[in-house]
């Protein structure tokens, strides 16, 4: 897509997209070219003047009033706009059409620094026909003055012309200098995307293999002194998951976040056995889930379970991932909803970088507390257009025998 000049490319990994900043230097250069249009049109204005055979009084102060025309059109239209342009352009207007009075033809092009003004200062609208008048007035006197009708029209093109290159000039100036402004703001909003992301990935990513890492933690406390043998076993899962942190930890320096669904729900089940509360798993048809797809559910299951293990006194959870009529489901229901422990406030910001998410692939997050409370929580994102409208799933809670999911 076209920003205003910035050429931006969409990426599907979730970051900022790349941008091509205008050359170093450029504002510069532009602006250099613009001293160099009015010295070389002011210059335009004097050369006639100094050629003729005006006294030198009249040179000298012809020569100050180019030099004044280029050093006001540089000081109050250098940036192709200024605030309170009547100044500028009464300055130009006198400037320009005073000294006919005693050069006549010789001046005919000073009057393009006002024609060129008054095409920076207002609207096209006002402006062009402004600017027109400007020249053909500046044509009329140089022809009146020489008597010839030759010197009226090369007095009107020569003003004209001048004046476009001056507009020109400033023109480019301004999308140059708007450019540059609107490069430091997507800059600007870039890092704070940036910063959102590693912020959200940190919470999301972390959440499960931090709170797993610390039951397993305070597992191995428990049984180091009764039970050693089981205790090293505990300790030789607890170094695989720290291991697992710190591989999502470059994942998401790296900007690079594609996660299984599977290892997930095998991560999920494990921390939920370690923390004592009862799984029931079911999956099906997830094989053939885009990747962004399968990592949006990863993610929500990690964030659901890691809600399920620090903010409530679930006895049982239930997760299912199927797909169905083009759309991947994620469901999870426990029973804890009424006896959240410890809240705070990384359980609202979860479920808000899932909501986010999950918008992004044009899916949906729902949650929900029942009145024996349980608590369900679905994500619904689709994978291609369903073929028929789908009825709301309502899990039923398993069964005290319900399977446990098997590592």
């Amino acid at each position: 897509m076209r920003i205003r000049g910035a050429w931006f490319r969409e990426r599907d990994d979730g970051q900022a997209p790349p941008f091509r900043e205008e050359r170093p230097g450029s504002r510069t250069l532009v602006f250099g070219a613009q001293a160099v249009a009015a010295a070389a049109v002011a210059s335009l204005a004097f050369l006639p003047v100094l050629a003729g055979r005006e006294p030198w009084f009249v040179r000298l102060a012809a020569l100050v009033c180019a030099a004044a025309l280029a050093g006001a059109h540089v000081a109050w239209f250098a940036r192709g706009r200024v605030r309170r342009p009547v100044l500028a352009l009464v300055v130009q207007a006198a400037l320009g059409f005073l000294p006919f009075l005693q050069l006549g033809a010789l001046w005919s092009t000073a009057p393009s620094f006002f024609a060129g003004g008054l095409l920076l200062a207002f609207r096209p609208g006002k402006a062009v026909p402004g600017a027109v008048l400007v020249c053909v007035a500046a044509g009329g006197v140089s022809g009146w003055s020489a008597g010839s009708v030759d010197a009226a029209v090369a007095g009107a093109v020569s003003a004209g012309v001048a004046a476009l290159t001056l507009f020109g000039l400033a023109t480019a100036a301004r999308l140059v200098a708007e450019r540059a402004d609107e490069v430091r703001e997507l800059k600007r909003q870039a890092i704070a995307e940036e910063r959102k992301r590693f912020s959200r990935d940190l919470h999301d990513l972390l959440g499960l293999s931090l709170s797993a890492i610390t039951l397993k933690g305070e597992l191995v406390d428990r049984l180091v002194l009764s039970r050693p043998a089981q205790a090293k076993d505990e300790l030789a899962e607890l170094l695989v998951m720290s291991r697992r942190a710190l591989a999502d930890v470059r994942t998401i320096a790296a900007g690079y976040r594609e996660l299984s669904l599977d290892d997930e729900c095998r991560a999920a089940a494990a921390v939920l056995s370690a923390a004592g509360t009862r799984v029931t798993v079911a999956r099906s048809g997830i094989g053939d889930l885009p990747p962004r797809v399968a990592t949006a559910l990863a993610t929500a299951l990690r964030e659901g379970v890691t809600n399920v293990v620090r903010h409530s006194t679930a006895s049982w959870c239930a997760f299912s991932v199927s797909t169905e009529d083009g759309t991947a489901w994620l469901e999870i229901v426990n029973d804890g909803a009424g006896g959240a422990a410890g809240g705070g406030v990384d359980s609202g910001a979860g479920l808000r970088n899932l909501s986010a998410r999950v918008e992004d692939l044009k899916g949906t997050l729902t949650t929900e507390a029942g009145a024996d409370g349980t608590h369900r929580l679905v994500v619904a994102i689709p994978v291609r257009e369903p073929r028929a409208p789908r009825a709301p799933r309502t899990p039923r809670a398993p069964r005290q025998g319900g399977r446990r999911w098997a590592s």
